[in-house]
């Protein structure tokens, strides 16, 4: 399956992805909102096991050259379809995440008869929570996971999607990790 935009293709992952996904789960600035980044015995693994990532789990590619940005989910972890996105630091700030997450959408939407789709997120990821917000998640709950106050937010499939111009980064929003 490949899910393409204009300046991304969502895919699964390749072997040749394998240095660029290891680093996603090891960077310190990728990882500032996710839990940490991953330990050594786990790192280990990544290196020595088939990539075998479960079904809705993707890689964020650039359109120009099929090299990996990032990965993007869509799966059941909680018992519901659960949107989570994390991208390499040098594609944050460019608008790679609302283009992969609005079109991972708009698949959800024609493809699977879920009718809400959640996405969870640290309080203090500022951007990641506007970035919700302009793709029409609103908040279910407030919960404490990973020792930090975390958003449960949520989105009817039933409702239209935001058109990309309505999601495109502003002076307003935050800035990406590592560049405050």
């Amino acid at each position: 399956m490949r899910i393409r935009s204009e300046r991304v293709h969502i895919r699964e992952p390749l072997d040749s992805d394998r240095q660029a996904m290891i680093r996603l789960l090891t960077d310190p600035v990728t990882r500032e909102y996710l839990g940490g980044a991953v330990d050594y015995a786990s790192r280990q693994a990544l290196e020595l096991s088939p990539l075998g990532l479960s079904w809705g789990r993707w890689v964020i590619a650039s359109a120009a050259d099929d090299a990996m940005m990032g990965s993007i989910t869509l799966d059941y972890d909680r018992g519901e379809l659960e949107l989570s996105y994390a991208l390499l630091p040098e594609h944050t700030g460019q608008g790679y995440a609302a283009e992969s997450c609005l079109a991972l959408l708009r698949w959800a939407q024609e493809s699977l008869e879920d009718s809400t789709v959640i996405a969870v997120t640290q309080t203090r990821n500022k951007r990641s929570v506007a970035l919700l917000r302009k793709l029409g998640f609103t908040v279910r709950k407030g919960l404490e996971e990973f020792g930090t106050q975390q958003l449960l937010m949520e989105r009817s499939l039933s409702e239209p999607l935001p058109e990309p111009a309505a999601i495109v980064q502003t002076a307003a929003d935050p800035p990406p990790p590592g560049r405050r």
